[in-house]
């Protein structure tokens, strides 16, 4: 089902902060070890309430090295919304046009690499999860992003259950609220700190609209989409400035699986932790029905060992994620 390829790393795009208002005092990424690397792979391990169907746990990893040359996507965020969020999108990044941001736009140029392993240790896992080489070409296309990897490991198409490796896991695997630890067996660039890397996934929180619930969620056509929700704590420091593991990031993003060509539609972001407003220009731009999801995910960038003596950026990613189909009234 086309439908169901648009959480997980379809949904996994990235707002600076929880309030945009103060956007330029929060340094994101901030004395992470990848901060300044280019990137080179990543983790995405998700809890996810897609379509109304049980609560499921995505997880995927890949790594890979390219030339220096090879552009990488930026990330959609709350600094890229035109004209400061003032345009007629207002705090929404106009994704239909080619998908130039992450995780939208393709990777080009890699060579995906083979691991020495793939290790993931956590509440809900007995002992180690071996998280094994995707065997199947066609079963790439991320957790269901529309952003096609290389050689991977995990992975699985959405559905009930989902294909794959994806479908061996159970929610438990996807706590919220709770540190994971990855090891790849690969070393960062202090290597007295050995190959293990953790992570966080951000807190469970009821999504608004009803999404990822299994009824479509209505939109009122010609007219501004506000709501509130409320938004589970969040760890921005003693400053309030401060990016770590359990800094996440709450957007909504709207997607037109009909369209082959660009899915991706808009990624909107919140003005404030659990206010959001969607302006009428963003819904008269919408088609008649699609995709909504909302999430909030946390992102850290670690630094691991590519090819031999090159360091690259590996992105820890989570993600708490709600879908659902909408419809424009």
């Amino acid at each position: 089902m086309r439908i169901l390829r648009a959480c997980g790393l379809l949904a996994l795009a990235t707002t600076a902060c929880g309030d945009t208002a103060n956007i330029s005092d929060f340094d994101y990424g901030g004395g992470q070890p990848g901060q300044k690397l280019a990137e080179g792979g990543e983790i995405r391990h998700e809890n996810v309430r897609i379509l109304g169907m049980p609560i499921q746990t995505w997880l995927m990893v890949y790594q890979y090295t390219a030339a220096t040359t090879v552009a990488t996507a930026p990330f959609a965020d709350a600094t890229l919304p035109e004209q400061n969020g003032n345009g007629k999108f207002g705090n929404c990044v106009d994704e239909r046009t080619g998908s130039p941001t992450w995780p939208f736009h393709p990777i080009t140029g890699a060579t995906y690499l083979t691991l020495p392993k793939v290790e993931v240790t956590g509440p809900g896992i007995t002992g180690t999860l071996q998280v094994p080489l995707t065997a199947a070409a066609g079963n790439r296309v991320g957790n269901s992003t529309f952003r096609s990897y290389g050689t991977t490991y995990g992975g699985g198409t959405p559905g009930t259950p989902p294909a794959g490796f994806n479908g061996t896991l159970t929610a438990a695997t996807s706590q919220p609220d709770s540190d994971y630890t990855i090891d790849i067996g690969k070393v960062g660039a202090d290597a007295t700190k050995g190959t293990k890397m953790t992570y966080h996934m951000p807190a469970a929180y009821t999504a608004p609209l009803g999404i990822g619930g299994a009824d479509v969620v209505k939109i009122a056509a010609g007219k501004d989409l506000e709501y509130t929700w409320t938004a589970p704590a969040n760890d921005k420091g003693t400053d309030g400035k401060t990016h770590s593991t359990k800094t996440y990031f709450n957007f909504t993003f709207f997607a037109d699986p009909a369209n082959a060509a660009n899915p991706p539609q808009f990624i909107c972001f919140p003005d404030r932790d659990g206010h959001q407003l969607i302006p009428k220009a963003v819904i008269d731009a919408l088609p008649a029905a699609g995709l909504i999801v909302n999430a909030d995910l946390s992102h850290y960038m670690e630094s691991r060992e590519a090819s031999q003596g090159e360091q690259r950026r590996f992105d820890l990613v989570t993600i708490f994620c709600n879908i659902s189909m909408y419809s424009k009234q």
